[in-house]
């Protein structure tokens, strides 16, 4: 009973003096360390916002104390620092993969695939996926730039299609043309 109380005891007096250790710098796979300084009383942990099928926010530093500014939630991410590992390591990613992206013509008033292709960023656990505008698309219904990630909510199934694999949205046109006349050659054979 008495090592109980001593263990308690300890634990409690460690939590009211003992600093946090955070991952601190550009490098998220660092070991943690513990908060000194100015961020020796800080309770909280800060990092770069992982955004799906973009990636680590730019300008963020892994850090001991809160989100700077206007940033948590946009661009920058908080969790609750202890003393012995860091809350705010980098999150576990996926292989990157590519998706071609579009870019609506106003002239000929539609897509045209870009030359280069995007490199999408996920997470582990994030399947792949990719985006593409269908014919009847025009630059108010789709509106990704980067054609990776599922289609919005709002233009999934009229205007957008995706799919599930590496560089998958490239088709699109040739699908489009050639599924009504390989049905009339199915037919005619």
């Amino acid at each position: 009973m008495n090592m109980r109380l001593l263990i308690v005891a300890a634990a409690l007096i460690c939590t009211a003096n003992c600093a946090i250790k955070c991952v601190q710098g550009t490098n998220g796979t660092a070991d943690a360390t513990e908060c000194t300084g100015e961020s020796a009383s800080a309770t909280m942990c800060s990092s770069p916002k992982f955004v799906e099928y973009t990636g680590l926010s730019t300008g963020v530093e892994y850090a001991c104390g809160t989100c700077a500014g206007e940033t948590k939630g946009s661009t920058c991410e908080e969790c609750t620092g202890n003393d012995s590992t860091g809350c705010n390591k980098a999150a576990d990613t996926g292989a990157d993969f590519k998706c071609h992206s579009y870019t609506y013509d106003t002239t000929s008033k539609a897509f045209t695939k870009d030359t280069a292709m995007k490199t999408c960023k996920r997470l582990k656990d994030t399947a792949i996926k990719c985006n593409m505008p269908k014919a009847s698309a025009d630059s108010t219904t789709y509106t990704s730039t980067s054609g990776c990630g599922p289609c919005s909510t709002k233009t999934s199934e009229t205007h957008c299609e995706a799919c599930t694999t590496d560089s998958c949205n490239s088709a699109i046109r040739v699908a489009v043309l050639f599924a009504p006349l390989l049905a009339v050659l199915v037919h005619l054979f």
